[in-house]
């Protein structure tokens, strides 16, 4: 660690490390996911198949909350998705006046096969990584993932 943080807790300077850390690798999962010959999806489009994957029977206004958008933006993106068949849109069963969004085996599929290829490409980044780094960088991500989760 350089010197720099001798002023600041050091929660406040591992808080700053996350803050900067975080939207790197992020950003090189978007870049490597839009570089895939295998993905016609955009961004938000996957992370509306991600959300549907683990929120079945979501609403569209549950959707739209979670990417931050209006939901007529949302409507617009999901009828794209229903037109490729990776979502289903249907009634709610019980509010006539709701639709329930559903990822299709198709929409799973897909983001099943991205998922696959970045994992892949990442693992290949870190490759060079020697093992006890390796373990040390698993355990604090699964730290991170107790915190946040």
């Amino acid at each position: 660690m350089d010197g720099s943080h001798n002023s600041i807790s050091p929660q406040l300077f591992c808080a700053s490390r996350v803050m900067d850390t975080i939207p790197m690798v992020m950003q090189w999962i978007y870049s490597d996911v839009r570089q895939q010959k295998t993905s016609f999806l955009t961004i938000p489009q996957l992370h509306s198949l991600a959300f549907l994957q683990t929120n079945p029977y979501s609403s569209l206004a549950a959707l739209a909350e979670y990417l931050g958008v209006t939901s007529a933006s949302t409507s617009t993106m999901v009828d794209r998705l229903v037109q490729k068949e990776f979502v289903t849109r249907n009634e709610h069963p019980k509010l006539k006046r709701q639709v329930v969004l559903c990822l299709t085996a198709t929409g799973e599929e897909h983001l099943q096969q991205v998922r696959q290829i970045t994992r892949d490409r990442l693992a290949y980044k870190l490759a060079d990584l020697p093992a006890d780094r390796l373990t040390n960088l698993i355990n604090d991500l699964e730290e991170l993932k107790q915190i946040f989760g």
